[in-house]
């Protein structure tokens, strides 16, 4: 009965104040021109995608790699490292499927390598209230390809354990998770990983004098051993925001 309540709660929360489309972000890979600058025309790439209830796209960062190439356990067979990219950008979006931006992501299908967009749309944010209103210069992606059944043991790690451990980190502000959009459900080996965790810190010449006093930013522990230990990829890459 108390179930049966809480539904119907839900039903009629969701009746009366409709819930906002699921945040979508966009990861287009944009080459530098000859004098390294990045103009990448974001309005022109998704002119079209907008309709009368998704205004378009925003764009959330430019990012610059900066890191090695860095990668830990299995790579896909076809899947094009993080690390190729030298820069990005990061588009938000609303819903994807009113817009018709999923049907950039077919691309990704049968291809050799991992396309110029991937989807990912907005799972878990997590954000100490000392960071709000705060907005960083170094975005930390960490994409994981859990192992199979792996999800439920991932999930649990950050939420339980992994974000409380980097919200300790001053220079930290805040996670934004994130799972693949796939555009069909023909399984293809050169899609990128299915999680995308995004962490913001302060910049990245803080995040480098951290890492050199105080070493890693968190822990090891039996969690995160479980969670990544029999991942089938795990990808983590330091990015410069060039344009917030």
């Amino acid at each position: 009965m108390r179930q049966s309540i809480q539904d119907l709660k839900q039903y009629l929360a969701n009746v009366i104040i409709p819930q906002s489309p699921p945040e979508t972000i966009a990861w287009i890979s944009t080459d530098p021109d000859s004098q390294g600058k990045c103009d990448f025309d974001w309005k022109g790439y998704a002119v079209g995608f907008a309709d009368s209830s998704d205004h378009g796209p925003n764009p959330l960062w430019q990012l610059r790699n900066t890191s090695p190439s860095t990668r830990f356990a299995g790579s896909h067979a076809g899947y094009r490292s993080f690390n190729v990219d030298k820069k990005v950008t990061v588009l938000v979006f609303g819903d994807v499927h009113a817009s018709g931006l999923i049907a950039l992501a077919e691309s990704t299908v049968g291809s050799d390598a991992r396309s110029a967009v991937s989807l990912y749309q907005l799972t878990h944010k997590f954000e100490p209230k000392r960071s709000q209103g705060l907005h960083g210069l170094c975005i930390v992606a960490v994409a994981i390809e859990p192992a199979e059944d792996g999800n439920d043991e991932l999930d649990h790690w950050y939420r339980n354990e992994h974000l409380d451990l980097l919200a300790k980190v001053p220079i930290y502000l805040r996670t934004s998770r994130y799972t693949l959009l796939r555009p069909s459900e023909n399984p293809a080996r050169d899609l990128p990983p299915s999680h995308l965790a995004l962490h913001e810190y302060t910049s990245s010449k803080d995040l480098l004098n951290y890492a050199l006093q105080h070493g890693p930013l968190a822990p090891e522990t039996e969690q995160s051993k479980r969670a990544l230990g029999g991942a089938k990829h795990v990808e983590r890459t330091v990015w410069e925001v060039i344009v917030p």
